[in-house]
């Protein structure tokens, strides 16, 4: 990683870890928060391109929770993600596949993602003056339609962040 970092910052770019999970799909580089950290402080101390990448799907499946998770990671983050997860073994798109928010079986939908943004702002993540990037990362199952899906995510943050403004 550190040879990563050293190589984008003559570049003049940045280097964001996505936090994965550890044990129920992916099984990734680097998963749960206490890890991340630490490993984030770490590359810090030498690397100031580096960030980390929290993905509100990714946190069912590192059987965590939105505030423990920014909370834990807030020093190092530079990006948000959101998405959804299957963390019931033996479901359609179990793992990180990403399908639509409120999917069967899944662990996010509207009332997940404003908790996930209500995390964000009263941790302060939400400053005019040095935005966070927030993405969404969706994906179609067999049959669905992309459009179709793309707007079910679109009204699901929508509502999410009429929650948050109440």
């Amino acid at each position: 990683m550190c040879a990563v970092c050293d190589y984008a910052a003559s570049k003049n770019l940045t280097v964001e870890l996505e936090v994965f999970d550890y044990d129920v799909d992916k099984s990734a580089l680097i998963g749960s928060a206490p890890l991340a950290a630490r490993f984030a402080a770490q590359m810090r101390m030498t690397h100031n391109n580096f960030g980390l990448l929290v993905d509100l799907s990714h946190i069912p499946l590192t059987h965590e929770n939105s505030q423990f998770v920014v909370r834990t990671l807030r020093p190092y983050i530079t990006h948000f993600h959101f998405g959804n997860a299957v963390v019931k073994k033996g479901c359609d798109a179990y793992g990180d596949l990403h399908p639509r928010m409120d999917y069967p079986n899944s662990a996010n939908n509207t009332v997940e993602l404003f908790d996930y943004l209500r995390v964000l702002k009263n941790e302060g993540f939400f400053n005019a003056e040095r935005p966070y990037m927030l993405s969404i990362e969706v994906t179609p199952r067999p049959g669905e339609d992309e459009d179709i899906i793309l707007t079910n995510t679109k009204r699901v943050l929508t509502r999410a962040w009429a929650l948050l403004e109440d």
